[in-house]
């Protein structure tokens, strides 16, 4: 169960610039369209949630869960995934320009369509 719900979410990233939210728990939640530019979301865990179109860049998700999430469309120009589980997530025309991918967990994920992805 998420530790917060959209509303806080977006109060957080209006009073903060790089909002921190390591290890928070966002599963599961709507989150489509809002920005997280530049965001601590280190070891969050963003399981299910639906971050459609969302705008990420230069965020950092080392080892954050993204299992099952939904990202179409999401903007994660040189966001760190590094160690990030993605197992299933959909990724499809995400643009991923620049992301730190080492050690993520792609299994089954949807890269169908993303922008700049190189394995």
């Amino acid at each position: 169960m998420a530790d917060l719900t959209r509303q806080d979410v977006i109060k957080i990233l209006a009073i903060s610039e790089h909002a921190r939210l390591a290890g928070v728990d966002l599963s599961g939640l709507e989150l489509s369209g809002l920005n997280f530019a530049g965001a601590d979301l280190t070891r969050a865990n963003l399981s299910n949630a639906n971050l459609t179109n969302a705008y990420l860049r230069g965020a950092r998700m080392e080892y954050a869960v993204l299992e099952g999430c939904n990202l179409t469309g999401a903007n994660l120009r040189e966001v760190n995934f590094k160690g990030a589980i993605l197992r299933g997530a959909n990724l499809a025309q995400a643009n991923l320009t620049d992301a730190i991918m080492a050690g993520a967990d792609l299994s089954g994920a949807k890269i169908s369509q993303a922008i700049g992805y190189q394995r």
